[in-house]
């Protein structure tokens, strides 16, 4: 499995075939590990890793409901998959000495593992301080840096946070500047920008919903 980076910083996860009964798709834990190492325990306590099984047409739809299903020494552990089918894959060096194994409910060829990054917010948050959103801008723009390596001088840097809380959601700036009301695109994104003004007043960003996930990106 390999971890693809792009500007937008949404990193695929291309898993290689497996034997696997028909319409599933098994591989080791060890391909997921090795590539959330690159992540996990890096400094980047901001940060928040989302993944997700995507298709890999997107014409064509994933087989319903999404299941994977660990193998490990403890039995059969169903991972925990949302309505948008994002994934928690628990970060456990032990399955890999294990040899523990993963099992997908899809056929290899027609799903994709998608990764996003994003600021780590704590269920039901609703206030969240710009200080801590920049901390967030800077770890990633770190993350991009180490990824690009020889070349980190032409990395792109982080520009929006986006805040995914559904469409009739607002985020209210309030700091010195008096309030400012940021409203949601028609994804239910509300995009709040890395922006100079916004570190020197450092508002207080308060959220009319609870934030689903979050995802960090250098576009606008």
């Amino acid at each position: 499995m390999r971890l693809f980076l792009t500007t937008a910083l949404v990193l695929s996860l291309v898993v290689p075939m497996a034997l696997a009964a028909p319409g599933t798709h098994t591989l080791p834990y060890k391909d997921f590990h090795d590539q959330m190492v690159k992540f996990y325990g890096q400094g980047h306590d901001r940060l928040a890793l989302r993944l997700s099984v995507q298709p890999t047409n997107d014409k064509q739809q994933l087989d319903a409901p999404v299941t994977l299903v660990v193998t490990a020494p403890e039995g059969r552990v169903d991972l925990p998959v949302d309505a948008d089918n994002a994934v928690d894959i628990p970060f456990r060096p032990d399955w890999v000495q294990a040899s523990a194994m993963v099992t997908i409910n899809q056929a290899a060829d027609t799903y994709k593992m998608k990764a996003q990054i994003g600021m780590k917010v704590e269920p039901g948050t609703t206030r969240i301080a710009y200080a801590d959103v920049k901390a967030a801008f800077d770890q990633f723009d770190k993350l991009i840096e180490k990824e690009a390596g020889a070349v980190s001088f032409l990395a792109p840097s982080a520009k929006t946070l986006r805040l995914f809380c559904g469409k009739d959601c607002t985020v209210t700036l309030e700091g010195t500047k008096g309030p400012r009301v940021l409203k949601a695109d028609d994804r239910g994104r509300v995009n709040v920008p890395n922006d100079k003004g916004l570190v020197k007043e450092n508002p207080v960003l308060v959220v009319s919903r609870s934030v689903a996930y979050t995802v960090l990106t250098t576009k606008g």
